[in-house]
């Protein structure tokens, strides 16, 4: 017997804000008890198989041949496009996928994604109703700082494609996964961005380029990075670039710090064509989920870094006039 959709109100005050067991334990349950019965699925979650890509970043990858051939095919739209109440969006979904209503600081409702990567995959869809587009609001930067710090479980992450850099759906959702593994961007060293405290660049040579902003104190860092990752985007949306998100505890079980990750592209793509793999959040930050068995056993670090760079083009030289790094850094 499923539960029926739960409500649940967050601390409104990042002071009284703490882990949350309940709240992990409401998201897990809802989640297990429709997966185990089949209910709003196209498919039982299975990894056939998963491996290490030999290298430097530790690329996992993963073969999941069913979500290349089960899920909700992808529409076609770019950063301009407005919402369509005639096109797939999620009011239109079955309300046994709605896992559970969160009602603060934002109303945010918690669907299944009927098409998991990893165990626990769901969508965050801030404002269901208000019909808004595949372009974060402010409530949408915040929602998963909110949630982070409130998940007991470090491993789970948050995400988000834009339009035009492998969104699926124009409407505005993130995605909420658990990964068992480190990923390199947790570790990586990042380069102070000149005048702009909180904010840093990916060094060079790593296999995506992007920013970082760092949450160390939220009572005392929370406000001033999403307002400086609003004008970010806000930047982003002026020149016409798309752009991935994710959101991460820098360490899976003493992380200090919370780095939210912004992926610039130079030129947008159409959209999430459904091919075996696709560059978007999760690749980006080295996380890799194919659908063939031939890419599974055919991809290296090199061909993976490849797709990235080509996907990116040349962010810094788009970008580095606003967001210069400090002119010395002794590591360098």
């Amino acid at each position: 017997m499923l539960e029926t959709c739960l409500t649940y109100e967050l601390s409104s005050s990042l002071e009284d804000a703490s882990v949350d067991p309940e709240l992990q334990r409401l998201l897990e349950t809802a989640w297990s008890e429709r997966h185990d019965a089949g209910v709003g699925f196209r498919y039982h979650l299975n990894i056939e198989r998963e491996r290490v890509a030999d290298g430097r970043f530790g690329f996992l990858i993963l073969l999941n041949r069913q979500r290349l051939t089960e899920r909700r095919q992808p529409y076609a739209f770019l950063l301009d496009a407005p919402f369509d109440a005639s096109r797939f969006n999620f009011t239109r979904i079955d309300p046994a996928e709605i896992q559970l209503e969160l009602l603060c600081p934002f109303p945010t409702t918690v669907l299944i994604n009927n098409s998991p990567v990893t165990v626990y995959h769901s969508l965050l869809v801030p404002d269901l109703q208000g019909s808004h587009s595949q372009l974060l609001t402010s409530e949408g930067i915040r929602v998963p700082f909110e949630l982070l710090l409130r998940l007991p479980d470090r491993r789970y992450r948050i995400g988000y494609n834009s339009p035009g850099a492998q969104a699926s759906v124009n409407h505005l959702h993130l995605h909420l996964l658990r990964i068992d593994t480190d990923l390199y961007v947790q570790r990586t060293k990042l380069l102070p961005v000149r005048g702009m405290p909180l904010l840093y660049r990916l060094q060079d040579g790593l296999p995506a380029k992007g920013y970082c902003f760092v949450v160390r104190d939220p009572t005392r860092d929370l406000d001033p990075v999403c307002t400086a990752l609003q004008k970010l985007i806000e930047t982003l949306l002026e020149r016409k670039m798309a752009h991935n998100l994710f959101w991460t505890w820098n360490d899976l079980h003493e992380g200090v710090e919370i780095r939210a990750f912004v992926f610039p592209r130079s030129q947008q793509c159409a959209n999430k064509v459904a091919i075996s793999f696709n560059a978007a959040f999760l690749e980006l930050c080295g996380f890799v989920s194919v659908g063939e068995v031939t890419d599974f056993e055919r991809l290296t670090e090199d061909t993976i870094i490849q797709a990235l760079r080509d996907a990116q083009g040349d962010v810094y030289g788009a970008l580095g006039d606003l967001y210069p790094i400090e002119a010395t850094d002794p590591d360098q």
